[in-house]
């Protein structure tokens, strides 16, 4: 355990100081630079220092160049989130196994606490961005988004292909499955 947690420690400040380092994209948009990234691990991401509310979905989507992304908005202290997160573990393994072009991104707020959410995500594999208020909060209010559990998915293009916005929660394994393979089938 204390390993485990040296081992998100020290994650955290080398991808807290990769922020310095920033490229600037074609759309103008900072892409924080974090090395030696494996697709089946945990992974703490940072965005970049004062990025625009409006363009929060937009930079973490495009990090993840050709590949869908399935992103999670949660809160440690939400029983609904954790118990989703175990429902999709299967699903998620079977990507990550088949090495499809798949990211699962989890998105929370300052509401989950540092220490609880640094104790939390290594058993939660993929990438995890732990947001300012304003930032976490502006996000869900630009997508309007109500409560969590929510998802939103994004096909390898980048483009918005699936979310549950409006009706939150868990939507089920063969609905995540089949808004993936759609995403996964766009061209």
């Amino acid at each position: 355990m204390k390993k485990t947690l040296f081992m998100l420690m020290a994650g955290l400040i080398i991808s807290l100081s990769s922020c310095a380092k920033q490229s600037q994209t074609a759309d103008n948009i900072a892409e924080p630079v974090v090395k030696n990234e494996k697709k089946d691990s945990v992974v703490v991401k940072t965005l970049p220092a004062g990025i625009p509310v409006d363009d929060i979905l937009k930079t973490i989507i495009k990090e993840f160049k050709d590949q869908v992304v399935v992103i999670d908005f949660w809160a440690t202290w939400c029983g609904p989130c954790m118990y989703a997160m175990k429902q999709i573990d299967p699903i998620k393994d079977e990507y990550l196994k088949a090495k499809k072009p798949v990211a699962f991104v989890y998105v929370t707020g300052e509401t989950s606490p540092l220490e609880k959410w640094q104790q939390t995500i290594p058993g939660i594999k993929g990438y995890h961005y732990r947001l300012s208020d304003k930032e976490f909060n502006g996000l869900l209010q630009k997508l309007g988004i109500r409560g969590i559990p929510t998802y939103y998915i994004a096909d390898k293009k980048g483009q918005h292909s699936y979310d549950n916005i409006q009706e939150g929660g868990y939507p089920g394994d063969d609905v995540m499955t089949a808004q993936i393979e759609s995403a996964l089938n766009k061209k």
